[in-house]
């Protein structure tokens, strides 16, 4: 009798591992905890990005950033300043010894003045537009057929 009670004891603990196993939902618990995982690291690579942004974002507001992308991204000066290209020579090769260090000159027709300057305000070169009308505008723009040759 006893040893029947053990193994009726051992098949319901058998049963209910069993039963536990298969109904509770491990994989669905780790797959969870992974995307949670996953998704704090996405957010704090984002914070972090937020924080750069930001700090980007203040110094755009003040004038000497804007005036140093001005000059690095799109080549202006500052209102005195000239700005110089040098193209590269046409008729001779480059070579390793003739880099920027090098003991060759740049000849003076490799150097073109740039016109682009940075002006705080705008300058007595540039000629006035004058505004016109809404239906001088729309005319102009309805008389294609004067621009074609």
């Amino acid at each position: 009798m006893i040893a029947r009670s053990r193994a009726l004891f051992a098949v319901a603990v058998i049963v209910s591992i069993v039963i536990v196993s298969t109904e509770f939902p491990l994989g669905q618990l780790t797959h969870a905890r992974a995307a949670a995982a996953t998704a704090s690291l996405q957010l704090s690579r984002l914070k972090a990005e937020n924080r750069l942004l930001a700090s980007e974002v203040a110094s755009l507001h003040r004038d000497a950033s804007i005036a140093s992308i001005a000059h690095r991204e799109y080549g202006l000066v500052s209102k005195g300043d000239q700005s110089v290209i040098v193209l590269p020579s046409t008729g001779a090769k480059a070579t390793a010894a003739s880099g920027p260090l090098g003991p060759n000159m740049i000849p003076k027709a490799d150097i073109f003045p740039s016109d682009a300057i940075v002006a705080s305000g705008s300058s007595p070169s540039a000629k006035a537009v004058k505004p016109q009308s809404y239906w001088a505008r729309l005319l102009q723009r309805l008389e294609f057929w004067k621009a074609v040759p």
